[in-house]
């Protein structure tokens, strides 16, 4: 996310007009720092401001499901497992020295990672 005064040009498909679009403007007022606010201006001067999760939801909605899928981040969980077999030799109550061998299986703790949905597909294939 950016911290810092950002200001972005965008062009009118129709009219090829210029417009700018504004974050961080305003370093004393909380509201416009942080991305919280997305200042536009248009040609004619006029602006108007448009909270990020407005903007962030309705480009969610008019994405296609592949982009949509890129816009959720996704976590990878890869459970481990640890196998041996433990060897017991009895002392008492079973025959002296015969050997009982107990099938151990541990969960380890899961390794998780966090992905962007470029490396997505790599990931997929090789699990």
């Amino acid at each position: 996310m950016l911290t810092t005064y950002e200001k972005f040009r965008l062009v009118d498909e129709g009219k090829n007009n210029e417009f700018y679009a504004e974050v961080n403007w305003n370093p004393k007022d909380p509201k416009s720092n942080d991305c919280k606010l997305i200042k536009f201006t248009f040609p004619n001067g006029e602006t108007c401001t448009v909270r990020r999760d407005v903007l962030v939801s309705v480009l969610f909605v008019m994405g296609t499901e592949e982009q949509q899928r890129k816009m959720i981040p996704q976590k990878i969980t890869e459970v481990r497992y640890w196998e041996t077999v433990l060897g017991i030799k009895a002392n008492k109550d079973i025959k002296k020295g015969e050997n009982i061998n107990v099938p151990v299986k541990l969960k380890l703790p899961p390794i998780e990672k966090e992905i962007i949905d470029s490396i997505k597909g790599a990931y997929q294939r090789h699990i």
